[in-house]
């Protein structure tokens, strides 16, 4: 027989050997989600208590960048409770400067505004022919945004500028149960895919008569693109009464108004007489001419301050 010390030498030794060949219990990380607990005293056992979600929070008010845009909060906002605008724009970097002073404008009346920033290429993807990588990223952006819990979710708008408008139109055909509003700015419908039956929000077309780049009227042979047209088939889907009412509240400013729209949706088409290309109200060149001294940032945030859906 081995002497005590010599056992226990081989013991440790063996031991070492064991751990090293990876006997003994072992936990797979695969399962750990699925581990139990027994409650003391009740001798049956029960999941382990999942972990709790963050609570509902708001990102700081002013400018903060996010993967794939930015955005600008206003002071005060309440989890669950603040309005959204989700904005297209033209340019590349959404605005950073808020030249267009929408963000400004929106924050000082207790409204968000997100700006997306990342594109695929040079221009906003109009239709599922030029692809459907920027409808995904700024989907991801908003649901990322959604997902604070700061934002009231029936309480979500979008707008856009020219190409951006287009964009944001069909951002609101692609994700049909997701805007209270559509804004769109001097934008142009010709290529885009026709919207789902179902969709509804309320709309708004803003609209220069001296728009070279995206006529009001459409493009000749066929007028594809105007702006009346489009607005009617919203209307339609909104469940409005047609025609509109024809109304002038300013000198060279005609306002389209639908009545009888489903569950409180409103659609509306403003026509600036004189008006070029552009975001009526920002400074020359886009647009060049506003004679009429409308203030789209004014009338944005006036059409989707009640807006909510139905």
């Amino acid at each position: 027989m081995l002497p005590p010390v010599l056992r226990r030498l081989v013991l440790t030794v063996a031991v070492v050997v064991l751990v090293l060949l990876g006997a003994g219990p072992h936990v797979r990380p695969d399962l750990v989600r699925d581990t139990v607990r027994v409650v003391p005293g009740s001798g049956s056992a029960v999941a382990a208590t999942p972990p709790q979600q963050a609570a509902a929070g708001c990102p700081p008010a002013g400018f903060t960048r996010l993967d794939g845009g930015h955005i600008r909060m206003p002071a005060g906002a309440r989890p669950g409770a603040t309005r959204l605008l989700l904005a297209i724009m033209s340019g590349a970097d959404g605005d950073a400067d808020d030249n267009l002073k929408l963000g400004a404008v929106a924050n000082r009346q207790g409204i968000a505004v997100l700006y997306p920033t990342v594109r695929a290429g040079s221009i906003w993807e109009l239709n599922d022919a030029m692809g459907v990588a920027d409808v995904a990223s700024v989907t991801g952006l908003l649901q990322g945004a959604l997902a604070t819990g700061c934002f009231d979710p029936g309480r979500v708008s979008v707008v856009g500028l020219s190409n951006g408008a287009g964009f944001a139109t069909r951002m609101a055909c692609k994700l049909p149960a997701q805007f209270a509003a559509v804004v769109s700015v001097a934008g142009g419908y010709k290529a885009l895919d026709a919207c789902p039956p179902g969709t509804q929000a309320s709309f708004l077309a803003i609209h220069g008569s001296a728009d070279t780049i995206v006529p009001f009227n459409g493009k000749l042979p066929d007028r594809a693109g105007n702006v009346p047209r489009y607005a009617a088939g919203w209307a339609g889907r909104d469940g409005c009464a047609a025609p509109p009412a024809t109304l002038h509240p300013r000198h060279l400013v005609t306002r389209l108004v639908y009545h009888g729209c489903a569950g409180g949706l409103r659609v509306e088409v403003l026509r600036l007489s004189g008006t070029d290309h552009g975001w009526p109200g920002a400074a020359p060149p886009w647009p060049k001419h506003n004679p009429s001294g409308v203030d789209a940032d004014l009338e944005v945030l006036r059409f989707i301050r009640h807006a909510a859906r139905p």
